[in-house]
């Protein structure tokens, strides 16, 4: 990820944060939900960006060796020197082989996005879940403190609870 991108997404999200914060605050969870999704879908966007742009890049570097290898292969000249034709074989193999490790690497590659294309409602559900416990982990200590201090004190911390939410 260049820098950027980087920075760019950092800002998002903190602006995501933010307002997941405010949402908290204000007990619309609602709200915070939706918003929580769009977290979700911001930051699953740029991690499959950046894994597609990391997987071709490494699939370019091979499919060039693999064609320079080729191009070897083509334009030996067995006839002209015994030596060079022992020198073909050990490369065709060697390309056969690379070819073989670079069909599994794309079918692989493949099959982790459909996997991961697969669960992606649950995995959100999920991480909505989990993000609104830790965000109410953090909003109720709080309010709480506020009622007690606050000239309501004598509400109880369960009935405090309950108007939170």
């Amino acid at each position: 990820m260049n820098r950027t991108v980087h920075k760019t997404f950092n800002k998002e999200v903190s602006r995501y944060k933010n307002s997941l914060l405010f949402y908290a605050k204000q007990c619309d969870w609602e709200t915070f939900k939706s918003k929580a999704g769009s977290l979700f879908d911001y930051i699953e966007s740029v991690e499959i960006r950046e894994i597609e742009r990391k997987f071709f890049k490494i699939f370019k570097i091979i499919l060039s060796v693999l064609f320079f290898a080729v191009f070897f292969i083509i334009s030996v000249n067995p006839d002209a020197n015994p030596e060079l034709s022992r020198v073909k074989e050990i490369m065709i193999i060697a390309a056969l082989a690379g070819c073989c490790y670079e069909l599994y690497l794309f079918i692989s590659f493949r099959f982790f996005m459909k996997h991961k294309k697969h669960f992606y409602t649950k995995r959100r559900e999920r991480f909505i879940i989990n993000i609104q416990g830790d965000f109410r982990d953090i909003i109720v200590p709080s309010v709480i403190e506020q009622a007690h201090t606050s000239p309501q004190a004598t509400a109880e911390p369960e009935q405090v609870l309950q108007n939170a939410f």
